[in-house]
C-alpha cells in the first residue's frame, strides 16, 4: 500500500467510524416507548420483569394508565415496580397524541379483553384506544402482550373462565384482527425479547441485488407490523433462489480497501465474506460480522 492508498484508507476509516457513531447514537435515541396499561393483572409480574430489562437496556418509558389500571394497579405500584420517566392516568389532563408522537414505540403489557375488543372493532372511545389508533395512523411499531385477554391463558382457566366456546372464538378473532392491523402480539415473559426484535428489525440494512428479499423481508413496516405471513413467503422465495444459486448464501468477495460495518450489514445474507490481503477491517465491522455469524477471510 503506497502513501496515497494509505491516506485514502485512513480517511475512509475515519468517515466510517464517524458514520457508525452517528447511527449508533441515533439507534440509542430511538429507545423510547409509550407503555399503555389497561388494567389486566394476568401476566403483570412477567411484564414488570420485561420492562425492567428494557430499562436496563437503555429504554426510556412513559407510562399511561387507563382509569381501570389506575384503580387496579395504582400509580404508586407502577412507580415502585418500573420507575418510568413519567406516569399519566386517564382522568387527569393527558395529551395522548403528543405522548405517542414523542416516543418511537408503543408497548401494551397488559391488554385487557375490553381494549382488545375495541381495537379489533376500530372503536376509539377512551384515552388508551385513541392513543393506539394514533400510533397505528402514524406508523409507530406496537407490541402487545396478550396474557390478560387470551381465552386460552392457563391462569385464566385456573381462576374459572367458563364462557362458551363461541365467546372464546370471538376473543381469538379479536386477537387475529389486531394482529392483521400490524400490532405485534406476544406474551409478557417474552415482551423484552419481542420489543428488542422489532427494534433491531427497524434498523436492518437491505442486502444488495436481492430484490425478492428486500420486498418480502420481515421487519417493521410502515404500520409497525411484524408480518409472519411475509416472513414465511420470504423464506420460501429465498430458499428457492439459494437452491438455484447455492453460492449466493455462502460467500461473497468485497474488492475494497476498507471494510466497514455497513459493508457487513449490507451483505448479511452471506456466511463468508472474502476480502483482499491488504484490506483494512474496522473494529465495528468485526463486531457486526460476529453478531451476525459471518466469517471474514483475507485472501
Amino acid at each position: 500500500m503506497n502513501k496515497i492508498e494509505f491516506e485514502n484508507a485512513l480517511m475512509s476509516t475515519i468517515v466510517e467510524y464517524i458514520s457508525d457513531q452517528i447511527v449508533l447514537r441515533y439507534m440509542e435515541a430511538c429507545k423510547s416507548a409509550t407503555v399503555l396499561f389497561s388494567g389486566a393483572l394476568i401476566g403483570y409480574a412477567d411484564a414488570v420483569q420485561s420492562l425492567k430489562e428494557l430499562k436496563r437496556d437503555g429504554w426510556k418509558l412513559t407510562v399511561v394508565m387507563s382509569k381501570a389500571a389506575g384503580e387496579v394497579l395504582t400509580e404508586e405500584r407502577i412507580q415502585n415496580d418500573i420507575d418510568p420517566e413519567a406516569i399519566f392516568v386517564e382522568g387527569a389532563p393527558v395529551n395522548g397524541r403528543k405522548i405517542i408522537d414523542d416516543n418511537q414505540f408503543v408497548i401494551i403489557p397488559a391488554l385487557t379483553i375490553n381494549t382488545a375488543a375495541k381495537v379489533a372493532n376500530c372503536i376509539s372511545d377512551n384515552l388508551l384506544t385513541n392513543m393506539i389508533s394514533r400510533a397505528m395512523a402514524t406508523g409507530k411499531p406496537i407490541v402487545a402482550a396478550v396474557d390478560g385477554c387470551c381465552p386460552d391463558n392457563e391462569v385464566r382457566a385456573k381462576i374459572g373462565f367458563k364462557v362458551t366456546d363461541a365467546y372464546k372464538a370471538r376473543m381469538r378473532n379479536h386477537l387475529e384482527a389486531i394482529q392483521s392491523y400490524g400490532i405485534v402480539l406476544t406474551v409478557d415473559r417474552n415482551l423484552f425479547q419481542k420489543v428488542d426484535k422489532v427494534y433491531q428489525a427497524s434498523f436492518d440494512f437491505p442486502a444488495p441485488s436481492s430484490d425478492a428479499k428486500t420486498e418480502l423481508t420481515t421487519g417493521v413496516n410502515q404500520n409497525g407490523a411484524e408480518q409472519e405471513d411475509l416472513q414465511a413467503e420470504a423464506t420460501r422465495v429465498m430458499t428457492s433462489v439459494m437452491h438455484e444459486h447455492p453460492a449466493m448464501s455462502e460467500t461473497i468477495r468485497l474488492n475494497k480497501k476498507v471494510i466497514g460495518r455497513v459493508d457487513i450489514a449490507k451483505n448479511a445474507m452471506y456466511k463468508k465474506i472474502l476480502v483482499g490481503a491488504d484490506a483494512l477491517i474496522t473494529g465495528l465491522a468485526s463486531e457486526e460480522a460476529t453478531s451476525r455469524g459471518i466469517t471474514i477471510v483475507k485472501e
